[in-house]
């Protein structure tokens, strides 16, 4: 179909034929249409020549005299404030439209409201707006659930609390839960692309951000348009240069936020300049894009922008290859476990128990009758490694001479520094349960060792049970967690943890 995105260049020489087609037969009403048609594609294929044909269309539907028409006007109006970064003016006229809109029961009123609502929110960046309007997509947009639980988490994303992430991360599973969520390409599409990359990108989800680059690749070229002119959602060039970023791609993510740059440079439309500006900045392109951002932050009272700003100057850059999101949290009688996008629900365990201890404590030993929940300890009533485990000690340190040597062969240094920090810990393990000439310690507490070995025996089935479900976390964890007389997860690589 011609009404689909990244058609533009098409629909531009139907739209110009619908116009003169009308022209020659004095149907002014179809004209208005066609105008209207004309310009949101020729502003989806960042063309400045929207600005003229918009003028015709104005003159052509406020000349009509007629409620309708009027409110076409209103709206239309309202969007172009929104795109020039007259945020006030915008709100005016998104309330006005609205009011007439209602007054004429005008059917589209709610959903275009919430359109422009969402554009507005995006551009101011505030906090409470942000959640507000995600609350108003969801409750307005009945009729696609899809399209409204996406742009609330890009909008909660934003927002940026705590909270706010959560929120957004269960409005995005709403989404992913759906089979046929990629396979949308309406008048909502940019919309629904817009959120799912921002959240995406805020969550840390590099599966997902792989995934929605692949489906943009194509349309990088255009720009985004709810509806007829309801809301203008910037370059497509700009979520494919934000997720390309977020992948590590830095020269990609490069290319593309500046083709953005230079398409909201040409159609005008100030406040995604900005955010252009701001992403470049981040990115440590060259150029003044951190000043521009800033000064056209403070022209038009983009707060959101201001704020990541300040992120932008103490250097903070958020590269989701670097630091996947993980999770392990009760949910009810069972665990909820999730990395990046994969998720499942496991039944309840001591073992897991143990793991969200550890996690909560990253790079400190924790004792292992602190985990099994013992009291005091008590005095000589045996030592803390008994023969058997000063063996497995020695053998796991033979084992772990002879892994070094491979890595280093290599020239792993990822695994030789894991290795290495493993053997210190056995190391001081050892030295901790034997005093003088080897001799075995007194333990003043029967039930260390056999605490040490339950700790152990749980927390591997638990990373065993997780790693049938999401092996790359399970693999993480192996890696990652070291147990003894004291247990410590010591990451491996960085992971961002919600506990």
């Amino acid at each position: 179909m011609l009404w689909t995105p990244g058609r533009a260049h098409e629909r531009i020489e139907v739209a110009a034929e619908i116009v003169a087609l009308a022209r020659r037969t004095a149907n002014r009403e179809r004209e208005a249409e066609g105008l209207l048609l004309l310009t949101t594609a020729q502003l989806e294929d960042g063309s400045p020549a929207y600005r003229a044909t918009v003028t015709q269309y104005l003159a052509l539907a406020e000349g009509f005299g007629q409620p309708r028409h009027d409110y076409m006007a209103l709206t239309r109006r309202a969007a172009l404030a929104l795109i020039d970064g007259r945020l006030d003016e915008a709100e005016d006229l998104i309330d006005r439209s609205s009011e007439l809109g209602e007054q004429i029961s005008e059917p589209d009123t709610v959903n275009v409201r919430t359109g422009q609502r969402l554009a507005l929110a995006w551009a101011r960046g505030e906090p409470k707006l942000l959640r507000a309007v995600a609350e108003e997509a969801v409750r307005c947009w009945v009729g696609v659930p899809l399209h409204a639980h996406a742009v609330a988490a890009g909008l909660l994303a934003l927002a940026g609390e705590h909270d706010d992430i959560e929120a957004a991360r269960r409005a995005l599973d709403t989404v992913l839960a759906t089979d046929s969520w990629r396979e949308d390409r309406s008048y909502l599409w940019s919309l629904f692309m817009g959120g799912m990359a921002t959240a995406a990108v805020r969550l840390g989800d590099a599966a997902l951000c792989g995934q929605l680059l692949d489906d943009l690749r194509p349309f990088t070229a255009t720009a985004g348009i709810g509806g007829s002119l309801v809301c203008y959602m910037g370059s497509n060039a700009l979520w494919a240069g934000m997720l390309a970023d977020a992948l590590g791609r830095t020269e990609e993510a490069r290319r593309w936020l500046e083709g953005s740059l230079a398409v909201h440079r040409r159609v005008g439309a100030a406040a995604w300049e900005a955010e252009s500006h701001l992403r470049l900045a981040a990115l440590g392109a060259p150029g003044e894009h951190a000043e521009a951002a800033a000064r056209l932050a403070g022209e038009l009272g983009l707060h959101g922008v201001v704020g990541r700003l300040s992120a932008v100057a103490d250097g903070e850059r958020v590269t989701v290859a670097a630091r996947p999101v993980a999770e392990l949290c009760r949910d009810g009688e069972m665990w909820r476990v999730r990395f990046g996008s994969a998720s499942a629900h496991l039944r309840d365990a001591k073992g897991l128990a143990d793991l969200h201890t550890l996690l909560t404590r990253p790079g400190r030993d924790v004792h292992v009758l602190e985990l099994v929940g013992a009291g005091h300890v008590e005095r000589d009533t045996g030592t803390l490694l008994d023969g058997a485990a000063r063996a497995a000690y020695r053998h796991r340190l033979e084992e772990l001479d002879s892994d070094l040597a491979a890595a280093r062969d290599d020239g792993d240094l990822g695994r030789l520094q894991r290795l290495d920090h493993e053997r210190a810990a056995l190391l001081v393990e050892l030295r901790r349960a034997t005093g003088l000439a080897g001799r075995a310690r007194s333990l003043g507490s029967g039930t260390a060792e056999r605490a040490r070995k339950t700790v152990t025996s749980r927390l591997r089935e638990a990373i065993h049970r997780i790693d049938t479900v999401i092996p790359e976390l399970g693999t993480h964890l192996d890696r990652s967690v070291i147990t003894g007389t004291t247990c410590r997860y010591e990451p491996t690589a960085g992971v961002e943890w919600r506990l």
